[in-house]
């Protein structure tokens, strides 16, 4: 704990607040890479931010690429919004992308930011030089079990727009607290009640019309995958959907759950590093690989 009694969380790069206009103020996260070397959009998960989903990656990739990494509409410090929707957040990626002045970039997208990584990059073929997807699909809803309990996040979404707002963020905090909060340290709590529950039940409704088998073969950039075996958020046969779509896809695959984004990022990270070379951001001859160190034992990241 801080002196202020804030929860300590991990070494961050700087960050500062750009205004994009007619969206609004957004705090955006950088951090230089060699000069002359491309950059990097990082793209966060369902409910969590882009530092608790990233943390461990902004100083490895910055040895060979600049990194930029914001929040997502209603998650953390972005965006307010009043009802989530991935065609917005996709806009946002360029929109941020203008703010900063980056022409051209890589977009890496872990689990929901791997959907609205592929949404921009339809958006801006010409701008997106590469993707990089981690724990994701082409599709969400899968089958089974999963997909019933998939159908019924628009009925709960709709449900609580009927709700108290106090009694909504009541809610969030118990889901956070009870289901989510024993597995994950003080500060990453922190990071995932800054969101918008309104709007993390929307991202679910998202997810569960997300659908991009019919296209993701059209977009001309380099595609990698980051594939987490084992995953009980985007399990195997979801994952492997994006390689039946994009038949000259380049596939990394380790054994780790949703969360070993962070949990086991060494693994993560030695797929990842693989991936970035795939499609255009190879380490710099003199880069070591210093992994950031973990705040908790355990993080969540969806």
């Amino acid at each position: 704990m801080s002196s202020s009694g804030a929860p300590i969380g991990p070494n961050l790069p700087p960050g500062e607040f750009v205004d994009l206009p007619e969206r609004g103020r957004l705090f955006v996260r950088r951090a230089a890479g060699p000069p002359g070397s491309p950059t990097v959009m990082l793209l966060h998960g369902w409910t969590v931010t882009a530092d608790l989903n990233w943390y461990p990656a902004f100083q490895p990739i910055s040895q060979r690429a600049s990194v930029v990494a914001f929040d997502h509409r209603g998650h953390g410090e972005g965006l307010p919004t009043r009802r989530f929707r991935f065609a917005d957040c996709a806009s946002d990626v360029l929109a941020v992308a203008d703010a900063v002045g980056i022409d051209r970039f890589v977009c890496v997208g872990y689990s929901m930011g791997g959907a609205i990584a592929q949404l921009a990059a339809r958006s801006a073929p010409d701008r997106i030089t590469g993707l990089v997807l981690g724990a994701t699909s082409t599709s969400f809803r899968g089958r089974g079990l999963r997909a019933i309990r998939f159908s019924l996040l628009p009925v709960v979404a709709a449900a609580s727009r009927l709700a108290p707002v106090k009694l909504r963020y009541w809610g969030w905090e118990q889901t956070v607290f009870n289901v989510i909060g024993s597995n994950i340290s003080r500060w990453a709590q922190t990071e995932v009640l800054k969101g918008d529950p309104q709007a993390m039940l929307d991202a679910g409704t998202e997810l569960f019309n997300f659908d991009s088998s019919d296209w993701i073969a059209e977009l001309p950039m380099p595609i990698a995958q980051v594939r987490t075996l084992g995953d009980n958020v985007v399990p195997d046969y979801l994952q492997q959907e994006l390689g039946d779509a994009v038949s000259d896809l380049g596939v990394f695959s380790y054994r780790g759950g949703h969360a070993s984004v962070v949990t086991d990022f060494d693994s993560f990270w030695d797929c990842l590093s693989k991936a970035l070379d795939s499609v255009g951001v190879p380490a710099c001859p003199d880069s070591g690989s210093t992994v950031a160190p973990d705040p908790s034992s355990s993080e969540a990241s969806r």
